[in-house]
């Protein structure tokens, strides 16, 4: 009897949706190598598909491989392009590899496909706060927080929204709030601390503390605590971050942070040390070592600076933007035409048309200074530090555009603020108690006196608060009394648009302290507040006045100031941040004032 050959053996077809269901599962439990696997076995036996795709693509990112993920993500999108879930997904890829206008505009997509779409919105949100738009997410967060009241995750985006823009007292508020419902979340602990740091309560150091011992190796933390510690005169606050720094010779903020500490202690000398052991190990590491040219250059050691300057160029095989150090090195140490030489008579790119008018200006050759300072401006025109030398060097050269610039009646000016008698001497005391630094802050232009750290109207001191209330009128009425509105003028553009106080702070001198000629690149107008004088102020030598326009020391140009002021407690005086100002020294006594800058929000 003949048998009949048995059927050739075929494994069983594998289940699709099994696989599906089982990488979903290895996703979840972290197993990306076994949902990988699965994924291609599903991939191969149906083709490409969307959900497959999208959920191969939250493997590959799991996984680390960004690249990989990017692709699944396209190829899922190529099949369902307006699917929010993919768009939210591939938006946090974008948003994590370093691309958030990209990220933003995923969310956008998938908010035009699903408006409300929550998991877009609260991407959203944390990427407008990553491209400098705090107040446009925290609008986005309010409306989330009307929808899910008590959310930890989105009250601690809204304190660190209100922590950007500048409003640490209500940030601090919220990340209470967030930690009372969730006590150990690391991120509301971190924003609770800054906020305690700017706000200048006393529990800062104790706060960043414990930070550190839930995150030992967050780097926000270390130098948090370091500056917490500095602040109420610790000997001890920067131990713990020079030992980091031995381990993390790349650290360039840690280092410069440690260069601010030490020097604000009294260092002058061996302030920026640090900075030289690590190059040691780190010879060809251009930030590290632009990083040590500018504490240097900060801290007014210019032959030293001078020193790391050159070492600079011959990392950077001369190229233009790291020539601009050494220029500047160069005038500092009294050698404007080998900086000119340097850089060459036509530079293109701003900073070095900045340096070569300096440059320039220094070794009297003003209308080189002029026509490359022009260049910058009109590259530029919102560079403060360019129209600040621009204005000297129309000044030699009789240009009337200095008297446009400078001298329109109005543009600085002075006015007795709204406050009492007694408000002026709380503020008075409010303000000692904070000058805690034996030394004049690095890179600052105060000699001979202390100045308050942070920004001075962040505090929670109520007389501060009511300070800068008065100074708004008061900045206010300045603003209504500018000359007409004019598109190119650095100043005058801004007079019909909304102004605030942005960085404020308080300088105490005494005795022979006076400020060097400086400028405000950051502000639109300056400002200096008198809240306490001594009684030698004035006599033939204007001991003590402020004088606007004389040029820096290190220009060694013959100008005299356009303008003198005399202080008098209660007195504001107001103008343009590109005016070069100082002050005049005078014999003893406290010279206690308030400055702050107005800018355009």
């Amino acid at each position: 009897m003949q048998r009949t050959p048995a059927p050739p053996f075929r494994p069983a077809r594998p289940d699709p949706n099994a696989l599906f269901g089982r990488a979903e599962k290895a996703f979840l439990a972290r197993d990306y190598a076994a949902a990988r696997t699965d994924l291609a076995a599903v991939l191969a036996a149906v083709g490409e598909q969307a959900p497959v795709l999208h959920l191969m693509a939250l493997v590959e990112k799991g996984a680390g491989r960004a690249e990989a993920a990017r692709s699944a993500f396209e190829r899922a999108l190529r099949l369902q392009p307006s699917d929010p879930q993919i768009l939210a997904n591939y938006a946090n890829l974008l948003r994590t590899s370093g691309e958030p206008l990209a990220a933003l505009s995923a969310c956008d997509r998938a908010l035009a496909a699903r408006p409300g779409f929550r998991p877009a919105r609260v991407t959203r949100a944390s990427l407008l706060r990553e491209l400098g738009r705090p107040s446009a997410a925290l609008a986005e967060l309010d409306e989330l927080l009307a929808d899910s009241p008590g959310d930890p995750a989105l009250l601690v985006a809204r304190g660190a929204a209100l922590l950007d823009l500048r409003r640490p007292q209500e940030a601090a508020a919220v990340f209470d709030e967030a930690l009372a419902i969730a006590p150990g979340r690391l991120a509301a602990l971190q924003g609770r601390a800054r906020a305690a740091l700017l706000i200048g309560e006393a529990d800062a150091p104790a706060r960043y503390a414990r930070l550190r011992e839930r995150a030992p190796d967050d780097p926000s933390a270390l130098l948090g605590e370091a500056q917490a510690r500095a602040e109420i005169g610790d000997p001890d606050a920067t131990q713990a971050l020079e030992s980091a720094l031995r381990a993390r010779p790349d650290w360039v903020e840690g280092h410069t942070q440690l260069a601010v500490i030490r020097y604000e202690a009294g260092d002058r000398s061996a302030f920026a040390d640090h900075f030289g052991q690590a190059a040691a190990q780190r010879p060809d590491d251009v930030a590290l070592q632009l990083a040590w040219w500018r504490s240097l250059n900060d801290g007014g050691c210019h032959e030293q600076a001078l020193a790391v300057a050159r070492r600079l160029v011959r990392l950077s095989a001369g190229t233009q933007d790291l020539r601009v150090p050494l220029a500047l090195s160069l005038v500092d140490c009294g050698q404007p035409e080998d900086a000119i030489a340097l850089l060459g008579e036509a530079p293109t790119e701003p900073g070095a048309q900045i340096a070569l008018g300096r440059a320039a200006l220094a070794g009297h050759r003003p209308e080189m200074a002029a026509e490359s300072l022009e260049a910058a401006i009109a590259q530029a025109p919102d560079l403060i530090g360019a129209w600040a030398l621009l204005d000297i060097a129309w000044r030699l050269l009789d240009d009337p555009r200095h008297l446009w610039l400078s001298r329109q009646p109005g543009l600085f000016a002075t006015c007795a603020i709204d406050i009492t008698p007694a408000d002026l001497a709380d503020l008075a005391t409010t303000l000692r108690a904070l000058h805690r630094t034996r030394s004049h802050p690095i890179g600052q232009s105060l000699r001979g006196g202390t100045q308050t750290r942070g920004r001075l109207f962040d505090r929670q001191e109520p007389i501060l608060g009511r300070l800068a209330q008065a100074l708004d009128r008061a900045v206010e009425a300045h603003r209504n009394a500018l000359p007409p509105e004019e598109a190119g003028h650095p100043l005058l553009r801004h007079r019909n648009r909304p102004l605030a106080i942005g960085g404020a702070w308080s300088v105490r001198l005494s005795g022979s302290g006076f400020h060097v000629s400086h400028m405000h690149p950051e502000g639109v107008l300056s400002s200096a507040f008198y809240v306490a004088l001594p009684p030698s102020l004035g006599g033939t030598e204007r001991a003590g006045w402020l004088e606007l326009g004389r040029p820096p020391a290190e220009l060694g140009l013959d100008l005299q100031p356009i303008a003198t002021i005399e202080p008098a407690p209660g007195l504001l005086a107001l103008f343009p941040s590109y005016l070069y100002h100082g002050t005049r020294p005078f014999a003893e006594g406290e010279r206690l004032t308030v400055a702050f800058d107005i800018v355009v929000p």
